[in-house]
């Protein structure tokens, strides 16, 4: 029996997801039977009601179709299956050089948390270009994801790839939490 650890997207908020679909169906339905929109002392009437309850809707939908999406990334003994960044294949082990977790710096990023990074063999095809030259060695990498995007903590995800990586897993963002403890004990 083969032993898997399926790394999953975090789910958005299924009562807001509900309230939006409910509250653009009930635009929906208000619009056809007279109501029109006002913004501030403007009526923009039942047409412009209309537009913003389907926009309701359609974006609803698209966040329940966001919960039926299989995992990004599978983890097992021949390798990954990966979902990510134009990646959808099986990729055993022998074509990869390293997984690195890289830690996030900077005013530009949205999140704080460490991002999970492909370093491919040269000779791998995955379909997609090393482009991004990871902090972490200095290689040519692949972005796969945030590791906060994850339903899973970052110590799972940590222990996950330790385990079905070994050698090839980097965890650069235990070294930089070393460094900023320190650096803030120090002052």
């Amino acid at each position: 029996m083969e032993i898997l650890m399926e790394l999953h997207r975090r789910r958005p908020h299924l009562f807001w997801i509900a309230f939006i679909l409910v509250g653009g169906i009930l635009g929906i339905w208000a619009s056809q039977n007279g109501w029109g929109l006002r913004i501030l002392i403007v009526p923009l009437g039942s047409g412009a009601l209309l537009v913003v309850s389907l926009i309701m809707v359609l974006g609803a939908l698209a966040g329940l179709a966001s919960t039926l999406r299989p995992a990004p990334i599978v983890l097992d003994e021949t390798g990954l299956r990966l979902r990510a960044e134009g990646i959808n294949q099986l990729v055993p082990w022998a074509s990869i050089d390293a997984l690195i977790l890289e830690p996030r710096h900077g005013a530009s990023d949205n999140s704080s948390g460490p991002r999970l990074l492909l370093v491919p063999s040269a000779d791998a095809d995955l379909g997609t270009v090393a482009e991004y030259q990871n902090k972490v060695d200095g290689r040519p990498s692949i972005i796969l994801l945030p590791i906060d995007s994850l339903r899973a903590s970052q110590d799972q995800v940590v222990q996950a790839l330790a385990t079905y990586a070994g050698q090839r897993f980097i965890n650069g963002a235990s070294d930089s939490a070393v460094e900023t403890e320190s650096s803030a004990s120090a002052t």
